[in-house]
């Protein structure tokens, strides 16, 4: 009996040291939903709270910090004259989870440049630049009231593409609709 309430207690002490899969995977979330996970041997391109952007592979995850194996990867030259990648190994780096401000989109993500603000902060400066030069060439009055709402239209489609540009990064800022939690 003594051998069996041994064997018991072991078994229960044993057993409560166990953990299901506890804090193998740390989940992007957009809005409560999952839009990427990271496992061990993930790519991740993320920013630290100091603003220095890291490129690593996942080696761990735990409850509340993740270990990193950081790694650069630089153009080189071949002995045939062509450009190629050589990966330089860093080392590992451990970071607490609030320490990230934000993860970039993978590689491959399609950004446009209507989506990104380029387009309107390129097309609004010459807009209105077209719209001087050609009152400049007929003689006409630059400020006239004729031109100056088409020379108002250029310059308010370029803050509109600075406003877009800040509403769509290239990058996911942690915060109120990007968050990371461990599963």
């Amino acid at each position: 009996m003594k051998k069996i309430i041994s064997i018991f207690i072991i078994l229960l002490f044993g057993l409560s040291k166990l953990s299901a899969q506890g804090g193998a995977i740390l989940a992007l979330k957009d809005k409560g939903v999952i839009v990427h996970s990271y496992v061990n041997g993930s790519y991740i391109n993320l920013e630290l709270s100091n603003h220095q952007w890291i490129t690593a592979i996942v080696h761990k995850v735990q409850a509340d910090s993740i270990h990193l194996n950081l790694y650069s990867l630089q153009p080189t030259t071949t002995a045939y004259g062509t450009w190629s990648e050589d990966t330089l190994k860093l080392g590992q780096l451990t970071i607490h989870f609030n320490e990230i401000i934000s993860i970039a989109h993978e590689k491959g993500h399609y950004t446009s440049v209507f989506t990104n603000g380029t387009f309107l902060k390129v097309a609004g400066p010459l807009y209105a630049g077209l719209n001087i030069t050609n009152s400049i060439i007929n003689k006409d009055p630059v400020f006239g009231s004729r031109n100056i709402s088409q020379i108002a239209g250029g310059i308010v489609a370029w803050f509109i593409g600075n406003w877009q540009a800040k509403k769509n990064p290239n990058y996911r800022p942690i915060g109120k609709r990007f968050t990371l939690e461990v599963i």
